[in-house]
């Protein structure tokens, strides 16, 4: 790490005033706790203390800074049981005004004793025609005007924090922050100087977008140049070639009963030439919800044992990980092939002795697949010949998880990768954020995936869809049902509660037929409720649920989909739920309910819902209405966190920066220009690591 940069690395422990008790709240509120992570806190409002003006000039309800005189103190009494607020009298040549405290000691009085001249700011209020401030903001000796009488920056905060303290830190840290090289080719503000006027606003707009501006392309760059770097590390880098036989493979194909569509097979020939080739796959497989990526994935895995290598298969929650171990045994078992392929689950949930066997038989390669969560590239788990990783519902997992597995993770250093996304996505998007991939699309559909039949109705029609719901499960015509409440982060624990309480309510309409899951239960208790939901002999008929069952939930007999307050959901989150039904043999129906009022937007995105299955449709208008952030889940994993960025917003800085990226690939990487130098400080400052 180049010298001056270090300084951004330092923990803000090293401050003056950061305590021990500081320091934990502070944790709450950033990623990370060092000086360039409270640099990039940028302030979200910013509270105009230059309206500066006499007590007579102030008015009403804004906030003004005032030079006043302490005149008098009038301590807090007791009134009829009541207690009065502490007053003090203040003054300027023009007019009284009277500071009021609520709760406080008599420290006033030594801290503003009659005849002070002092500065305060806040928010002036009337009070029986007497201008007032209530617990101002500042008050501070008139020498010290010219430190409030700014444009304050205002930050997001966590319990425990304040502005203040924030402010405190950013303005520590500032002082003696070094300005690292430059790494832009025509800057019209340095990287430092743009981060000195965002915490110390002015009300020079222009100078406040270039600061901005220099920041987002800043932040921008480091993300396309890391995904360039990647794909320069995969292609030059050597992969395990399989030698394909087709002995597991041809059996499995033979026993669908059907023939692969034709995007299957494109994309079949696609990922076995790269298998093949003597440089590691590193390829993205994306397609619609129910369009066969499963199946692709899974011959691949079998070409890999067949050459008698090894095949990991990651998903990011325990229940899918199940579903693909149980679908991978029934295929097999159907295709008469699975007294060749030994299948092992390794999930979070697996401990002690049971954990120990498992990790034994994949070092010593008696393991031909392996299923599990990201516990599969944990340190302790050594592959014997792994060829093969397919990583499932990838977007979660994100570019720092991708450029591991392709240059930094020792147990899959020549490993393939074939990484898998059920969530349709344009393709400017995903070359911009998936650009370190080859990209496979299946754009077909199987013929016998049918139509899903979507609603929209108001939260007012619940009764009158009970009832409907409850005839045509007592006829027989309803078998599984699914019913989602929202769940997000921000409001976890009332949305909880939320999804709890409908379930006690349909409860008290359908008794033991209705089933809850969400995302606080346990591993064992999720798979337990899923399994018994799936099974079609089960009595449960309707499962509550939050978006878990978003992915990983396979139940042909499920042919109702009802998703409640639909107008707080995406559309490719709506898209992906729909997912979950019209996988058996009859027609299925989704109904989005939405509560009251309902915006512009909210009804723009389910009309988009109702008029298409088209997932890549969906995608388009998600991408127009919400942003990448809800295309790629991001905004509840948190894999693409942009502090500055927004793909809609910054679009075609994103595709410049793509373009860039590739030309300083091309040139000041193969030349070790200086230019090259300085952009590795960029990626260090955007903690992307080469």
């Amino acid at each position: 790490m180049i010298d001056n940069v270090n300084y951004f690395f330092k923990s803000l422990m090293n401050l003056k005033g950061v305590g021990e008790k500081f320091f934990i709240a502070l944790k709450r509120l950033l990623p990370n706790t060092r000086y360039k992570d409270i640099l990039f806190h940028l302030p979200t409002d910013v509270i105009d203390r230059t309206n500066i003006v006499s007590v007579k000039d102030a008015s009403i309800g804004c906030i003004s800074t005032l030079r006043v005189k302490v005149i008098e103190h009038i301590p807090a009494l007791k009134v009829r049981g009541r207690k009065l607020p502490y007053k003090i009298i203040c003054a300027d040549e023009t007019e009284n005004i009277t500071l009021t405290f609520f709760n406080v000691k008599d420290y006033l009085k030594k801290q503003l004793p009659v005849g002070k001249n002092i500065c305060i700011s806040g928010k002036v209020e009337d009070f029986m025609g007497s201008k007032t401030m209530a617990h101002p903001d500042y008050i501070v000796p008139v020498e010290m005007f010219d430190k409030v009488a700014i444009l304050e920056p205002v930050y997001p905060l966590t319990f425990g924090i304040t502005n203040k303290m924030i402010r405190y830190l950013v303005q520590e840290v500032l002082k003696n922050v070094p300005e690292p090289p430059e790494w832009q080719k025509n800057p019209e503000i340095s990287f430092c100087n743009a981060l000195k006027v965002l915490h110390n606003p002015v009300k020079d707009l222009d100078v406040m977008k270039k600061a901005k501006n220099r920041l987002i392309y800043d932040e921008i760059l480091a993300n396309q140049l890391a995904l360039a770097l990647s794909r320069k590390f995969v292609k030059s880098e050597k992969g395990a070639c399989v030698k394909m036989t087709g002995k597991l493979t041809n059996p499995l194909l033979s026993s669908f009963g059907y023939e692969l569509t034709n995007a299957q097979k494109r994309v079949w020939d696609e990922i076995k030439l790269d298998l093949s080739s003597e440089f590691k796959m590193f390829r993205m497989l994306q397609g619609d919800v129910g369009s066969g990526k499963t199946i692709v994935a899974m011959m691949a895995l079998l070409s890999c044992v067949e050459a008698g290598g090894q095949g990991a298969f990651m998903v990011p929650t325990e229940i899918l990980a199940q579903q693909h171990f149980n679908t991978l045994k029934k295929l097999c078992e159907k295709a008469g092939i699975d007294e060749k392929v030994r299948i092992a689950l390794l999930t979070g949930k697996d401990k002690g002795k049971i954990k120990k066997e498992k990790l034994s038989l994949i070092s010593e390669g008696k393991i031909d697949i392996v299923i599990g969560t990201h516990a599969l590239f944990q340190d302790n788990v050594k592959f014997k010949n792994l060829v093969l990783s397919v990583i499932d519902e990838q977007h979660k997992f994100g570019v720092y998880q991708r450029l591991s597995l392709a240059n930094k993770n020792t147990t899959i250093e020549k490993c393939n990768v074939l990484a898998m996304s059920a969530t349709p996505i344009p393709r400017t998007l995903a070359m911009c954020s998936f650009g370190d991939m080859d990209l496979s699309v299946i754009d077909e559909m199987p013929p016998n995936r049918k139509y899903i039949e979507t609603k929209v109705l108001g939260i007012d029609k619940l009764q009158e869809m009970l009832t409907s719901v409850k005839n045509k499960l007592e006829t027989g015509e309803l078998q599984k049902i699914y019913w989602v409440c929202p769940l997000v982060e921000e409001s976890e624990k009332v949305d909880l509660t939320a999804v709890i309480t409908r379930y006690e309510f349909l409860s008290s309409i359908f008794g033991d037929k209705v089933a809850l899951l969400h995302g606080k239960m346990k591993a064992d208790e999720k798979n337990s409720v899923i399994q018994n939901f799936a099974n079609p002999d089960s009595n449960v008929k309707i499962l509550v649920a939050t978006s878990v069952v978003e992915v990983g939930v396979d139940v042909p007999e499920a042919t109702l989909m009802i998703i409640e307050s639909s107008e707080r959901f995406g559309l490719s989150s709506l898209h992906q739920l729909r997912g979950r039904i019209g996988r058996g043999s009859q027609s299925s129906m989704c109904i989005l309910l939405h509560g009251f009022p309902i915006s512009k937007l909210a009804r723009e995105r389910l009309s988009v819902m109702k008029n298409t299955n088209n997932g890549f449709e969906i995608a388009e208008k998600d991408l127009k209405l919400r942003g990448a952030g809800d295309i790629l889940g991001v905004k509840q994993s948190g894999v693409i966190d942009f502090k500055f960025a927004d793909f809609v917003e910054n679009y075609n800085d994103f595709v410049l920066a793509y373009e860039e990226a590739k030309n300083i690939i091309d040139n000041d990487l193969k030349n070790n220009t200086e230019r090259w130098k300085n952009l590795q400080v960029l990626l260090q400052l955007f903690d992307y690591t080469i």
